[in-house]
């Protein structure tokens, strides 16, 4: 009896620049990963809703809405609630930091990231599978 193939593990990475989102996903790709984009905050919202991805990359400074309100607005919804959050991003001070973590941030990433971080990011994240894990 044949094995039923392993179900690929789903990231969403949102990020207005595109060649982070490119760059990104190319990395994750060659790790055997399933990569969505999203290029808005409304949209990783979206998306993390209709996906349910295993993990998510958010950028702090996006249009429409930034990554610190989609995180807050992903872990208040019963459906996302459990997907674990990482920040991508350029935001260097304390208090997005904090922030971050406060709202249910597992990691943060400082752009620029060398890409054996993102992956090893990544690799926690979908280790922790919704578990909040103090680094």
């Amino acid at each position: 009896m044949a094995e039923a193939p392993k179900k690929k593990k789903k990231i969403l990475v949102a990020d207005d620049d595109p060649s982070v989102c490119q760059l990104v996903k190319m990395m994750l790709t060659r790790q055997g990963l399933d990569v969505t984009v999203a290029r808005d905050g409304e949209e990783a919202f979206q998306k993390a809703v209709t996906e349910k991805p295993d993990a998510i990359l958010l950028d702090i400074n996006m249009p429409k809405m930034d990554g610190l309100a989609v995180c807050s607005k992903l872990k208040a919804t019963q459906q996302t609630a459990q997907i674990p959050v990482a920040f991508l991003t350029a935001q260097k001070d304390v208090d997005s930091f904090k922030q971050a973590l406060e709202l249910g941030g597992l990691l943060y990433i400082l752009k620029p990231f060398k890409p054996d971080k993102v992956i090893s990011t990544v690799s926690v994240l979908l280790s922790a599978g919704g578990k909040s894990a103090t680094l």
